[in-house]
């Protein structure tokens, strides 16, 4: 636990000097530091390209000239700017090959760096379910309608802010058919996949398992129900509670190898949620 909190501030520490430091120059700036200082500030600004792709480059440029500090403000503009981290790992790569294996111990931080990035969020998402879930008036176990209320604003939520979980959907057990999934509240392209058997497919595999799923590569799976050709890598989570399947956490992604054990933890910190207060 301690570990964790010391990473977390590694982005609040390096957040908070930069803003000291700057207001610190620019209490004293001539004019030359201040026309410096606005000219990097109008460079990334939208033009011909986006905003994206320029902190993008800021990035591979920082990373060949090996400025940890520069390295890590553009990871933050690239995390706020909904970067991937398939589209960072391939950023990464092309500064690596530029600036040679010299950049390595810099690559090692800045993959450190997004990795607290990526857990503050999760951190951040989890706080504003349970404080969705707290601040509901009606007994949610007692209401149909406000259990689907809340799925879907789960659904809402982690689409919204993560920005490689491109379908993310909930298959419910049906109460009616033993070994039966149906779909539930979801965010993303319609699916005809509106009901699944225990076993079939990734999601029927996960239920009759009671084990979560990474797939990497969909394309590699014979055991596989297609939902879009633009689904790459998919992420399921049971949600379980005294041993029975309640349902599950479905996520499809438009990238390879899209989930790391990062997304699946926080998937099975959901599923916890939704069993002890949903269910």
């Amino acid at each position: 636990m301690k570990e964790k909190t010391e990473k977390l501030d590694i982005v609040e520490e390096f957040n908070s000097n930069r803003e000291r430091l700057n207001k610190l120059v620019l209490e004293r700036a001539d004019i030359v530091i201040k026309r410096f200082f606005s000219l990097d500030s109008q460079t990334y600004r939208e033009g011909a390209l986006k905003p994206k792709i320029k902190e993008m480059l800021g990035l591979v440029s920082s990373l060949v000239l090996r400025c940890d500090d520069c390295i890590k403000y553009h990871l933050n503009q690239c995390f706020n700017y909904k970067v991937t981290t398939s589209e960072l790992m391939e950023v990464l790569s092309i500064g690596l090959i530029v600036g040679g294996s010299i950049v390595i111990p810099h690559l090692r931080r800045a993959c450190e760096y997004w990795v607290v990035l990526e857990e503050k969020r999760f951190k951040d998402i989890i706080k504003k379910i349970e404080s969705k879930i707290k601040n509901e008036k009606v007994s949610i176990k007692e209401s149909e309608n406000k259990k689907n209320e809340l799925l879907q604003f789960i659904c809402d939520t982690c689409t919204k802010e993560i920005p490689y979980y491109n379908w993310f959907g909930f298959y419910l057990v049906d109460k009616n058919e033993k070994d039966m999934l149906i779909l539930g509240p979801f965010n993303g392209e319609p699916t005809e996949h509106v009901k699944i058997p225990f076993g079939r497919g990734i999601c029927g595999q996960a239920a009759a398992k009671k084990d979560s799923i990474i797939v990497d590569n969909i394309n590699k799976e014979n055991n596989y129900l297609a939902c879009s050709i633009k689904v790459k890598s998919e992420l399921v989570v049971p949600i379980i509670k005294n041993q029975e399947v309640l349902g599950e956490i479905d996520i499809d992604s438009h990238y390879l190898n899209a989930f790391s054990q990062l997304d699946k933890e926080f998937n099975e910190k959901l599923a916890e949620i939704i069993s002890n207060h949903i269910y």
